[in-house]
């Protein structure tokens, strides 16, 4: 505990602590009780939340489900504390877990491996999208009552070997109540994890930690990359094919873009006002391997399908892309998102993007119809063989869904104009969403009347 001569005679820190009775020390472990307490009540409402209302009624389960949760949050405070960093290791777990709050409360998404994978590999841009003051303010707001826990709470001087001791006493203490309550449960735990494998990327801060820790080993295996895995080395382009006149194929990478939206496929709005005047067939029983586009494009091009896709295994592996260049196939991707997630990597490609000066640019996103741009080059060249364009779109990505569409494609308003989404109504928001499709639609259309 800091002495009040750190501190000038006015200030705030002297006040505080003279209205707040001094505790006396408490033991380490002691620490890691009430820190593990305070880390599963004050960052798992939603966790909470979700177990109540999968499985209504049955309290035993429930009981046994948050008994683990400050288990497993001691058991974080045990290993920070075993490295001598128990209370800066304690505001670390409490920031990562208010940050994460934040996202799964604010966005309703889960801080598994891909999740995380996706947000270290977008851009600056996108990034900025998902700050805000509102966040600024839960997380310093959540951050308040660990603060002053560390501030407050003086924890009692050890030796090394009574650490040492203590914090295996601790271990073992743990052990069997962690093995009683599983024990106790195992009839109706096992089966809640494995109908609701979601909710362990719930628990907080365990889920972005246990992220992290997967993501991390997934890079480090990078670094000692497998021999690249060959698929369709006997592929050919039969002879008729290519004694013909060469063939054009544009492939337009969506994206976020749902099907219940489509007027084209029954949606009660206008947002396919071009392409449903065009001779445009539309499949409806499609969706895509994933929510994250780190995992679902290199999904949609690996041979792996979606059933048996492996991330790792894709990543070390020749895609379809590269059997048709193989093949005589001249293939190039225009990006307009955050990047191929290495689909790309051994064709040609181009990062629109990362432009600068052109005026669909503006805050380190463009419009889509800067796609428009970059496929009116590549179409100015002679076609000598065939060639296949992949055209990743921004498309309707959130949550800034309302700087996805120009001026002249809002044909819905009120208009949520807020990155918050949180704090807009439903209408406003599904307004940006559906002006969102009606950019894509033009771009879809201009698309198909270039070719015709």
């Amino acid at each position: 505990m800091p002495k009040l001569s750190h501190f000038p005679s006015s200030a705030p820190w002297q006040r505080l602590y003279l209205l707040l009775p001094t505790p006396a020390p408490v033991h380490a472990q002691w620490f890691n009780v009430i820190a593990a307490l305070v880390l599963s009540l004050l960052l798992n409402q939603h966790f909470i939340a979700q177990v109540l209302s999968r499985v209504p009624g049955q309290h035993s389960l429930q009981f046994s489900v948050f008994l683990l949760l400050p288990l497993i949050n001691f058991a974080l405070m045990w290993l920070v504390s075993l490295f001598g960093v128990q209370k800066s290791g304690f505001l670390v777990l409490a920031f990562i877990g208010a940050i994460s709050c934040y996202f799964m409360q604010s966005f309703g998404v889960l801080m598994d491996k891909s999740m995380l994978q996706n947000a270290l590999e977008t851009d600056v841009a996108e990034a900025s999208g998902l700050l805000s003051i509102a966040m600024l303010v839960h997380v310093c707001g959540m951050m308040l009552i660990p603060m002053l826990l560390c501030f407050w709470l003086p924890v009692r001087k050890q030796t090394t070997k009574q650490k040492l001791l203590h914090a295996i006493v601790a271990a073992l203490i743990w052990l069997v109540a962690a093995g009683s309550v599983l024990a106790s449960g195992r009839a109706e735990l096992i089966p809640f994890f494995r109908n609701f494998r979601d909710i362990k990327h719930m628990a907080l801060p365990l889920a972005p930690i246990s992220a992290s820790v997967s993501v991390s080993q997934h890079w480090l295996k990078a670094q000692f990359p497998t021999q690249l895995n060959k698929i369709g080395e006997d592929a050919v382009v039969p002879v008729a094919a290519r004694t013909g006149k060469p063939r054009l194929l544009i492939l337009v990478l969506g994206e976020t873009a749902r099907a219940d939206h489509f007027q084209l496929n029954g949606y009660g709005r206008a947002t396919n006002p071009q392409l449903s005047q065009l001779p445009v067939v539309s499949f409806r029983q499609v969706s895509s391997c994933g929510t994250a586009t780190a995992h679902s494009v290199p999904c949609m091009f690996s041979a792996l399908g979606q059933e048996h896709f492996d991330g790792d295994l894709a990543k070390n592996s020749e895609n379809v892309l590269d059997v048709l260049q193989r093949t005589g196939v001249e293939v190039k991707w225009l990006d307009n998102n955050s990047g191929c997630k290495r689909v790309c990597d051994r064709v040609p490609s181009l990062m629109l993007f990362e432009e600068k000066t052109n005026p669909l640019c503006e805050q380190g996103q463009c419009q889509d119809a800067i796609l428009m741009q970059a496929l009116a080059r590549e179409l100015a060249a002679p076609l000598t063989q065939d060639k296949i364009i992949v055209m990743h779109q921004l498309g309707s990505h959130g949550p800034e869904y309302f700087r996805r569409s120009t001026d002249k494609q809002k044909h819905f308003l009120p208009e949520c104009t807020d990155k918050q989404i949180q704090f807009c109504d439903t209408q406003s928001l599904q307004n940006a969403y559906d002006n969102s499709l009606v950019a894509t639609d033009e771009l879809l259309a201009n698309v198909i009347r270039t070719l015709q």
